[in-house]
């Protein structure tokens, strides 16, 4: 693994579209923010900080008892890129890699990440992201040469703007369960049937 590979788990929204915190949404018997912090604990050599915004208050102790960092994103209403700065303004000295994750994919598993790592450690000056519905995205990393960018971003822009500008950059994981996230309802509906497949 990365030796300073530093885990940036987004979790920052206010979840309008669904009704309720997202985060705190029980799958399998456990909040979905942490199972997505478990996951990120799960890789060797690293350090996880969860980026929270809206309900921070309430989301807070779902995964307080967990060894990660916690960062309130005061911003947070601006969008994602707020809190990708917010995150990378507060990394650990010496880090020389950053894994983005969302806590809104639940089909994030240790072996996923595992992948991107080593993907990255095979070519560092890469991005390597993952593939999903046609497109790609979180889970991705970015070694040292993006951090400036990612520090910029700003609003609603995501690290998948970082990622267009550096196309040639781009190494692929294939994770077509990634078009699953949680947005609406809906969403969460098709995800509860998914889970409860033998």
């Amino acid at each position: 693994m990365a030796k300073n590979l530093h885990i940036l788990l987004l979790a920052a929204g206010a979840s309008t579209r669904l009704g309720q915190p997202k985060q705190l949404v029980h799958l399998d018997g456990q909040p979905l923010l942490e199972q997505a912090c478990r996951t990120a604990l799960s890789i060797e050599n690293r350090g996880v900080t969860v980026v929270l915004g809206a309900h921070c208050g309430a989301i807070k102790p779902a995964v307080e008892h967990l060894p990660v960092r916690i960062l309130v994103n005061e911003n947070w209403e601006s969008g994602m890129g707020s809190s990708i700065a917010c995150g990378m303004a507060s990394l650990p000295p010496n880090t020389d890699a950053v894994l983005l994750l969302l806590c809104d994919q639940p089909f994030v598993y240790t072996h996923l990440l595992n992948q991107l790592v080593a993907k990255w450690q095979q070519h560092p000056d890469h991005i390597a992201a993952s593939s999903y519905g046609g497109s790609y995205g979180p889970p991705a990393v970015f070694g040292m040469e993006y951090f400036e960018g990612l520090a910029a971003l700003q609003g609603q822009q995501g690290a998948k703007k970082l990622m267009q500008q550096h196309k040639d950059k781009l190494l692929l994981i294939d994770f077509p369960e990634g078009i699953l996230d949680i947005d609406t309802p809906a969403d969460l509906s098709r995800i509860f049937h998914e889970t409860m497949k033998p």
